[in-house]
């Protein structure tokens, strides 16, 4: 099974998500990627973090895993990290008019009225861990 990995990361009650524009739909995700080859699940998530967003993140730990179509996904917690984010690696090369890619801050509580954010039990876990709102939340 495939897997990949997912940061969720927070500082100042603010959660970073990268918003897409995708053949005109607009969407949010956890910033994350593939685990390639010989590559450790911590090692992944070090380097699609420091790839697609130009940070250095430390993890703090594994939140919780889910499969997600097809693939066995990891959801680690980073509270600190260094550097500004900002998009870059295949993200940055591969943008267009019908394929962006945009680090977004969002106020933690706020991402309950996010109907966009992906994957839906991605999002219920978060806010079920950060905001005590997971009963809120239908997954679907």
């Amino acid at each position: 099974m495939l897997k990949r990995v997912a940061g969720v990361i927070i500082k100042n009650n603010k959660i970073l998500l990268m918003r897409r524009v995708r053949d005109g739909r607009e969407y949010f995700v956890f910033p994350g990627g593939g685990v390639e080859e010989n590559e450790t699940i911590e090692e992944a998530i070090i380097r699609e973090i420091k790839e697609k967003l130009s940070i250095d993140a430390k993890i703090d730990k594994l939140l919780f895993e889910i499969e997600n179509q097809g693939r066995q996904e990891y959801y680690y917690l980073i509270k600190e990290f260094s550097g500004q984010p900002k998009l870059g690696g295949e993200e940055k090369q591969r943008m267009n008019e019908n394929n962006q890619y945009y680090p977004t801050w969002i106020e933690l509580e706020k991402i309950v009225g996010l109907d966009n954010l992906y994957p839906k039990l991605a999002k219920a876990k978060v806010l079920g861990l950060f905001c005590g709102e997971f009963d809120k939340i239908v997954i679907s």
